[in-house]
């Protein structure tokens, strides 16, 4: 199951808030490509700047067999929380299915989006969003 939002897009006026549940919606899901990576530069390649605002993201991956309980792993990516996603290109999920584990991964706000933060309360920007995200 991929791409599916955890919290509401933290665009405008959530922009630096704490993350908001998701809209419920009606009908059925696609839950079949991972949502979008959130906004970062890549800093090992010196690649521009990718990604998304709108990228509050969590996948489940889960073995074939679903007949008895499972353990769960949560993985949240490395990356100094500058760069980095949930994407499974480099880390994908086939070996820990193999061993009957079901998976979660997840995207959070990076860099000043993510962790931005003023000792200015007045100015509504708590901090720490990203920390918030996961």
């Amino acid at each position: 199951f991929e791409g599916m939002p955890y919290a509401k897009p933290p665009l405008g006026h959530l922009r630096f808030k704490a993350p908001q549940a998701p809209q419920p919606w009606t009908g059925i899901r696609d839950a079949l490509s991972e949502g979008n990576k959130c906004y970062s530069k890549d800093l090992l390649f010196n690649l521009p700047a990718q990604g998304s605002e709108d990228c509050l993201f969590l996948n489940v991956y889960t073995p074939k067999n679903g007949t008895n309980s499972k353990p769960v792993m949560v993985w949240v990516h490395g990356g100094g929380f500058k760069t980095g996603s949930s994407e499974t290109d480099l880390h994908g999920p086939e070996y820990l299915m193999t061993e009957d584990v079901v998976l979660v991964t997840l995207n959070y706000r990076l860099g000043i989006l993510g962790f931005l933060r003023f000792e200015d309360q007045s100015l509504g920007v708590p901090g720490n969003a990203g920390f918030k995200d996961q």
